[in-house]
């Protein structure tokens, strides 16, 4: 009875391993200049856009990194398209 139990407790545990769930990927990790070729912006519109609030930023120490999806997403819920020509 005790090794039935025990081999199916170890056939669960196998079964939520990582082969089978694979961790997400890390956040892709930019620096301004990356953000600015990417945006085609210049580094103090950059830091704007962070004062104001408009771009998530990470301040890791002195250095400020930007995670690539947040900025996607922060990015996308502000760009409004005009209907007008």
């Amino acid at each position: 009875m005790k090794s039935t139990i025990r081999i199916a407790a170890t056939e669960t545990a196998s079964l939520n391993s990582t082969a089978f769930f694979p961790p997400p990927p890390p956040p892709q990790l930019m620096t301004e200049r990356e953000v600015c070729a990417w945006l085609n912006t210049s580094k103090r519109n950059l830091f704007c856009w962070r004062k104001a609030g408009l771009i998530p930023y990470l301040k890791i120490g002195r250095a400020v990194r930007f995670k690539r999806d947040e900025v996607e997403k922060a990015l996308a819920t502000r760009i409004h398209i005009s209907d007008q020509p």
